[in-house]
């Protein structure tokens, strides 16, 4: 008896505990398949582009159980909702709630990206989008494009397009754009459901989600022509295949609508407007006090001590960035150095709520909290008075090995008042004797941003060693500390260790410029067209990249746009790819910068923006760009939720 009820009693925790087992391990039986497949769109509450919809509830199902990644960044209705919708994933169901009052007689969509993922392998339904109408017909227009970086040409992702039927210039200020997309994870976009007419189109990182062009910080781009959506009728083959998947079954010629325009390029840019306000003051050391502002200027702030009388004048050396955001002043005036406590009166421009620069005035108060002094021990021998000599710290800060086509630059640790000329030495080493050598030019690299940098320019010898020397008090500081003396030995390269790279640019007939860049898309050097040939002379080995500026006011500069004054920023152009240059090499190039569509230019390994990889998109052949094995399909029906645009993109001139 005993026997058969243990025999049961382990029957059943065997059985309970296969029974939990189950219920718990919910995923992918181990050893099988990987879900690749994306969920699939089963039915939905109303249907697709129903008509004359009223309520604010919508329910789409799907054939497994879903999730929403990012739904507030990713999900976008239009018309543009002053609130977004409450969307809610619960087993195979996706729950929109509508806060917004829907308008009557019109097209809504809501365009959900590769929000919706299945969710066991995160699979995502690119580009699904359902729509409905409040009147009684759907508008079925669309217009698609691109959005590009101007300057890097950066696919610009998650950005919103819309379209203004509001023609003037203004509605981009003042009016939310209609008509909604968002940038998939290449720049490209889709704005569907738009109803016949004129439009204006506009791009812009809605950082604050009003959907117009009330921040003046946001990127934007914006189409000069105006936009006339239409669809057009063609004759397609459609290839039916058999059960095997290779064999072909029927071809059919199916009537298909393409709609238009479909290859828009947007150049986004930023006006380069930042709030100006003063971040930060300080008073660094008893000699310098620092001023810190939000934004670059052209226009200097003025300082006036207010607790010294009679009030001090030329009271401080000025070092500056190149951009006056962030000022050092050198205090000159040793009763000013030895005084604990500077106010100071400071009038400086700032950004009023109006967004416009005016003058206003602030006084700062600048302490400083002395360390005290350390008892220094001193030998039975030493004099009570001696007093140790202070040197000024001074340096070559261009390093050792000199570039041929490079000046020195020496750095001292306190601005410099004298420099003696008759105190710098220059020789070239012949053999084993130092020769001296004539004809340098030694003084400050820039007075009017740093006295405390100089540079020594020379026509180096290739391989030559050089000796500058300055004796000791030959350069002297604004508070009189003299450099104790100064040797440096420059080596300068052999021309054999550098390369050569030049490009011919038959294309360009305007002011042009290449920059060359590295391996991270940093700019390394800059040089004008010149008769269709930019020349990079004595560079060093490395991989470089290029891109051309089409330099349209002449200035050598990349210069952005501006929306009031109806400026697209500056063409620029890649070198589609990567140049690597030798010791000793010259490579010359010819590059037709209207070769390839500008969205195929730049090269993929400097490409930060990358698309993400389909999980279940896996050639059976390699591929040389895994990036262009889907794009745009004109022949997608923009109203039928389960279809998507997957082609290969040809690119946008």
């Amino acid at each position: 008896m005993m026997n058969l009820r243990k025999l049961i009693y382990v029957v059943s925790v065997a059985v309970i505990w296969t029974v939990l087992y189950s219920c718990a391990s919910i995923g992918n039986p181990e050893g099988g398949p990987q879900d690749k497949l994306p969920p699939i769109f089963i039915k939905s509450s109303p249907e697709p582009n129903a008509l004359n919809f009223n309520k604010n509830k919508i329910e789409l199902s799907f054939d497994e159980i879903v999730t929403l990644d990012d739904p507030s960044n990713k999900i976008i209705v239009s018309p543009a909702q002053t609130e977004m919708p409450k969307l809610t994933a619960n087993g195979k169901k996706v729950t929109i709630e509508l806060i917004d009052t829907l308008i009557p007689n019109t097209t809504y969509t809501i365009d959900f990206s590769n929000s919706i993922q299945d969710n066991n392998e995160g699979n995502p339904l690119e580009n699904f989008a359902f729509s409905f109408s409040t009147g009684s017909m759907i508008d079925s227009l669309r217009v698609a494009g691109i959005v590009l970086d101007s300057h890097t040409l950066e696919p610009q992702q998650g950005v919103v397009v819309g379209l203004h039927s509001n023609l003037a210039d203004s509605a981009f200020h003042k009016i939310k754009l209609e008509r909604v997309a968002r940038t998939n994870d290449r720049g490209q976009f889709i704005i569907r459901n738009v109803k016949p007419g004129k439009y204006r189109l506009y791009a812009i990182n809605d950082a604050d989600r009003d959907y117009k062009f009330a921040n003046p910080s946001e990127d934007i781009a914006f189409c000069d022509s105006i936009i006339v959506p239409y669809c057009e009728q063609i004759q397609a083959s459609d290839t039916i295949f058999g059960l095997d998947g290779k064999t072909i079954d029927t071809i059919k010629t199916v009537s298909k609508s393409m709609y238009y325009p479909n290859d828009i390029l947007l150049n986004m840019f930023n006006e380069n407007y930042k709030a100006q306000y003063m971040q930060t003051y300080s008073r660094i050391d008893s000699t310098r006090i620092s001023l810190m502002f939000a934004a670059p200027s052209d226009t200097l702030p003025s300082l006036r001590i207010i607790n010294k009388q009679p009030e001090p004048e030329d009271w401080y050396t000025l070092e500056r960035s190149l951009t006056n955001d962030t000022l050092t002043y050198w205090i000159n005036r040793p009763e000013l150095v030895s005084s604990d406590t500077l106010l100071v009166e400071l009038k400086s421009l700032r950004t009023d709520t109006l967004n416009n620069l005016v003058w206003g005035i602030d006084t700062l108060n600048f302490s400083f909290q002395r360390p005290k002094p350390k008892k220094k021990k001193r030998d039975k021998d030493e004099e009570a008075d001696t007093v140790e000599t202070r040197f000024l710290d001074f340096k070559v800060i261009s390093g050792t090995t000199q570039e041929v086509y490079a000046p020195v630059i020496m750095e001292s640790a306190e601005p410099i008042a004298f420099i003696d000329t008759a105190a710098v030495h220059f020789e070239v080493k012949q053999d084993t004797l130092w020769n001296p050598v004539t004809g340098f030019r030694f003084g400050f690299r820039d007075t009017t941003v740093n006295r405390r940098q100089l540079s020594f320019r020379y026509g180096w010898e290739p391989g030559a060693t050089y000796r500058i020397t300055i004796d000791s008090l030959g350069i002297r500081s604004i508070y009189g500390t003299p450099i104790k003396g100064f040797v440096s030995e420059q080596k300068v390269r052999n021309l054999e260790d550098y390369g050569n790279l030049i490009f011919n640019i038959p294309a360009v007939r305007d002011s042009a410029f290449v920059e060359l860049l590295n391996s991270s898309d940093k700019l390394v050097l800059a040089v004008p067209v010149k008769d269709h040939r930019a020349e990079f002379i004595n560079m060093m080995p490395a991989k470089y990249y290029a891109r051309i500026v089409i330099d349209r006011n002449g200035n050598g500069e990349y210069d952005t746009g501006n929306y009031d004054e109806k400026r697209q920023p500056e063409e620029t152009y890649y070198y589609p790819s990567a140049i690597n240059l030798k010791k000793n090499w010259d490579v010359e190039q010819t590059w037709d910068i209207y070769a390839l569509p500008i969205d195929m230019q730049k090269p993929d390994d400097i490409k930060k923006n990358k698309p993400e990889r389909k999980r279940w998109a896996e050639p059976e052949t390699p591929v040389e760009n895994d990036e262009e094995d889907d794009g745009f399909n004109d022949f997608t029906d923009p109203n039928d939720p389960n279809q998507q645009f997957f082609n290969d993109l040809n690119g946008y001139y």
